[in-house]
């Protein structure tokens, strides 16, 4: 054994075998490690001595991540990907027919393929560390589980546990594994050979029928209705039913896994994995599959920071940071960082701001607990990493300092003045603007090298986006330090230039602008929501407003105005609604309460909108029409952004706007979608639109894109402004 699979001599029965795949970070299943591991399981099987074996990780963080996706790039046609699923299932089933007992002792990510070769383990122990996680996430790649994942799951903890799990690739920790009955137990991670071993020696004892482990305490009454058959063609009726709601059909994993799952109803174990095989290759080949598998390639590749930036920095080396402003933004990254281990001074002016921080820390880490997402011991541990204060004192050696109080400059400039002189000469200062630009924050401020921005979706705690906002001065020193807080964190980094909106709210800004305009024209404004919703954004422009917040979203608009001009200028309504807004007699939302209609005095404001502009004879817009006018924009303005240098890639641009929007991921982003319909479609529709509306035109750095065919960058230096 030489490529995954380690093993020395038996002792006292057992073979230890330790999983580490050599030159490799992370532990994945190819082709010929699944082969290897066919060849292991035979020698299991010969060998006399060995009476049981252990499998556990030799790579800290890691059991087995999954398949090694980049092989998936070779299936190319139903069969080829059919006879890869046939053979993982071969392998499996093999490990999963020895006679002789097998523990998966899991730490770290066991997902997809790895979870896979667990539940062919006869028993399955976790650990409770934070980096494990176990599930079978396929479905987020296009796919459904194809190594018998959808049989074995299904028949381990039934069919009604087990649908949700596979429908929505939810990954467990060790203690939700363990109360969902995917893993017979979850202890700490210093005990999980001892434990192994002990169950081992419990099995030579007593056999299959070892009592080591807790009962399921469901009643029978409850085991024998969740295994009726007409129970369980209702929950898959059912979740179909929210699917299709839910994705609008846009995804066809999904109800490719219910469809799998009813028709196993009625057949053999044998014929189920046949079954999983077979969808496993018609799901291979589908455009939305690909998509997904693009953009799981792309939030990888951008975990590696680009060799352009001239530096590298370990993200282990980064022990101590201070975060600035103790609201809810605030208090989110403190302890964003606190449960990576890391040591977090929160401060603010106030002790009463400080102490609302602190109690937000605690409202978040509890509902951690609650939801077993971690121990009570580790969510202690966690707030004990966070220390609050009023003061600058023990900044010195902070590793990076990450400023997010009020959005008001000459509040951000005190603070970074203040903070040049309390920090240390290594110590990178980061802005949570989302609005200034962070040069203008830099400027008098000595070594503005050591200046980043450092932009967090809102609530950082769930957004997996961070733009990495870098100015003209900005070292590579400090953005190597700052990717790698953002990568110590788990996020998604993006580089971008240093420009009004930076670049998801520079492109979400004219998406936004033009729904208003678009409110004042079509007859029914729901028209807007539901073809936004039916092309796969996760919600229409209008109750995205709703959700930033109106006065948040004239605000922005209004910095794009001043930045870019008439093409950014605020639709009409907006004013209207501005005006609305200060009225103390409505609330400022543009839905009412149901969330299905406008509210009576929005709607009274757009109807004078309209009449005062001889708009009454509304028309109606076709949802083609509707979504041409809402995300060609987004293109438009993504193709200058690529011009100036903001960012490197069109790539970069669609995991920008899908991680930090929910851009339609099926789609692959905006430069994925203009790339499929044509460029050259996109600038004549821009054209014909701007007749009738000058600002939709279409911009020379299009053209030219369109021109060439592509989204390829020639002979660009980044920008900085």
């Amino acid at each position: 054994m030489t490529e995954m699979w380690h093993h020395g001599e038996t002792r006292d029965g057992i073979l230890r075998v330790t999983i580490n795949r050599q030159n490799k970070p992370v532990n994945a299943l190819s082709r010929a490690v699944l082969q290897e591991l066919r060849e292991l399981v035979q020698l299991i099987h010969r060998d006399s001595s060995i009476r049981g074996v252990l499998f556990q990780s030799g790579k800290p963080g890691t059991f087995i991540a999954g398949a090694d996706i980049t092989e998936f790039e070779d299936l190319t046609g139903e069969a080829a990907a059919k006879e890869a699923s046939q053979f993982g299932q071969t392998v499996f089933r093999e490990l999963e027919e020895l006679t002789k007992p097998t523990v998966a002792l899991i730490s770290g990510a066991c997902l997809g393929g790895g979870l896979e070769f667990a539940l062919a383990c006869r028993y399955r122990i976790a650990d409770t560390a934070t980096k494990t996680k176990i599930g079978l996430p396929e479905v987020q790649l296009g796919l459904i589980p194809g190594w018998g994942g959808t049989v074995r799951l299904s028949k381990l903890i039934g069919l009604i546990e087990a649908l949700p799990l596979i429908l929505t690739g939810k990954q467990l920790n060790g203690l939700r594994a363990r109360s969902k009955g995917v893993v017979h137990d979850a202890v700490p991670t210093e005990a999980l050979d001892t434990v192994g071993e002990k169950i081992l020696k419990a099995h030579f004892e007593h056999g299959s029928g070892t009592r080591l482990f807790r009962k399921s305490n469901k009643p029978g009454w409850q085991k024998a209705i969740q295994n009726s058959g007409l129970v369980k063609k209702y929950a898959l009726n059912k979740a179909e039913q929210q699917v299709r709601k839910e994705t609008r059909g846009h995804y066809p994993a999904p109800l490719a896994i219910i469809e799998t799952l009813r028709r196993g109803l009625s057949l053999s174990t044998k014929q189920k994995y046949d079954l999983e095989a077979t969808t496993i290759s018609k799901l291979g080949g589908n455009a939305v599959t690909k998509e997904c598998i693009r953009l799981f390639f792309l939030s990888e590749e951008a975990k590696k920071i680009p060799e352009e930036v001239g530096a590298d920095f370990d993200s282990k080396e980064i022990r101590q940071v201070a975060v600035l402003g103790a609201g809810a933004m605030g208090a989110g990254i403190a302890l964003l960082f606190a449960k990576k281990g890391i040591d977090v001074r929160l401060k603010d002016i106030k002790a009463e701001f400080v102490a609302n921080g602190v109690a937000t820390v605690r409202t978040l880490l509890a509902k951690d607990v609650q939801r077993k997402k971690l121990t009570k011991i580790e969510a202690r541990d966690a707030e004990d990493r966070i220390s609050p204060t009023v003061d600058y004192r023990g900044l010195k050696q902070a590793d990076i300092v990450v400023e997010a109080v009020l959005e008001v400059m000459d509040i951000k400039r005190q603070v970074f003045q203040e903070l040049a002189e309390a920090t240390g000469p290594e110590t990178v200062l980061a802005t949570n603007t989302s609005s200034l630009l962070v040069s203008d924050i830099a400027e008098g401020i000595a070594h503005p090298e050591r200046i980043v921005g450092l932009h967090f979706f809102n609530p950082p705690h769930r957004m997996p986006l961070v733009e990495i906002i870098r100015t003209e001065h900005t070292s590579p020193e400090a953005l190597a330090k700052a990717f790698a807080a953002v990568t110590r964190l788990g996020k998604t980094p993006v580089i971008v230039g240093d420009c009004a909106g930076f670049l998801v709210n520079r492109l979400l800004g004219p998406y936004m602008n033009e729904a208003g305009f678009l409110l004042a024209e079509v007859s029914d404004p729901l028209e807007l929501e539901k073809a936004a919703v039916d092309f796969g954004m996760p919600m229409g422009p209008l109750a995205l407003s709703d959700l930033v917040g109106l006065e948040v979203a004239a605000h922005v608009a209004e910095n794009l105005h001043e930045a870019y001009g008439d093409r950014m200028k605020p639709a009409p309504v907006w004013g209207l609604l501005k005006e609305l807004r200060e009225s103390e007699n409505v609330k400022p939302k543009l839905f009412d309460r149901s969330g299905t209609q406008l509210q009576p005095a929005v709607m009274k404001s757009v109807l004078k909108m309209r009449g005062d502009a001889g708009l009454m004879g509304t028309r109606s817009i076709s949802a083609e029409e509707i979504i041409e006018r809402l995300v060609y924009p987004i293109v438009n303005e993504a193709a200058m952004c690529l011009q100036e240098g903001i960012v490197r890639r069109s790539e970069d641009v669609d995991l920008a706007m899908v991680f930090g929007t929910g851009f339609a991921p099926f789609r692959g982003g905006p430069m994925q979608y203009a790339l499929s319909i044509g460029l050259d479609r996109v600038v004549s529709s821009m054209e014909a639109m701007s007749s009738t509306h000058p600002h939709l035109a279409p911009s020379e750095a299009l053209k030219q894109f369109a021109a060439q065919g592509n989204f390829q960058v020639h002979s660009v230096e980044p920008a900085a402004t």
